[in-house]
């Protein structure tokens, strides 16, 4: 077989195969085996006291991820606040002059008898700590496993999920 009668494979064939190679490595398979983009879903957490929780307002509920449990990102709604780096150069205002320098404000704190957030790995399990905000009593520290549900059921590729847990009283 001389070289000019090998047959001739087109090279759009390799520049199309290797143009969807990191379109195919950025996918998961949902359950069904259908291809999922894998994007970064914050799912929602929310655990409240019941209404009958006697003396409800007076309470502060906290949740965290049990110890030992490696990386927790759970966050409460409310807690985070972008400030500029503190070395940052000063912003300009509208007038040209450089704009006056702020002091980076504290966290805000969030209290009350309903804690919500978000996170990007879902936990199986949540300390949920209650405690009187006027004395710190802790009246319930426990361990609550959580049935996290799609937001969108029926979807073959997995997205945000959502959880409720409603506490009791004791």
């Amino acid at each position: 077989m001389r070289h000019d009668d090998r047959p001739r494979r087109p090279a759009g064939a390799l520049v199309l195969g290797a143009a969807l190679l990191p379109l195919l490595a950025a996918c998961g398979v949902g359950d069904d085996g259908v291809a999922c983009a894998l994007v970064m879903h914050a799912s929602t957490l929310e655990v409240r006291l019941a209404d009958s929780w006697p003396d409800r307002e007076a309470f502060d509920v906290e949740v965290d991820c049990p110890p030992g449990t490696g990386t927790c990102d759970l966050v409460r709604a409310g807690t985070v606040q972008l400030v500029p780096a503190p070395d940052a150069p000063p912003i300009a205002d509208l007038s040209g002059g450089a704009a006056p320098s702020v002091a980076a404000p504290s966290p805000p704190t969030v209290t009350g008898p309903v804690w919500t957030g978000t996170t990007f790995s879902p936990p199986s399990e949540v300390v949920v700590t209650v405690e009187r905000t006027s004395t710190g009593d802790v009246a319930l520290d426990r361990v609550v496993e959580l049935d996290w549900q799609a937001e969108s059921p029926g979807n073959a590729c997995p997205g945000p999920r959502t959880v409720t847990v409603v506490l009791d009283e004791e």
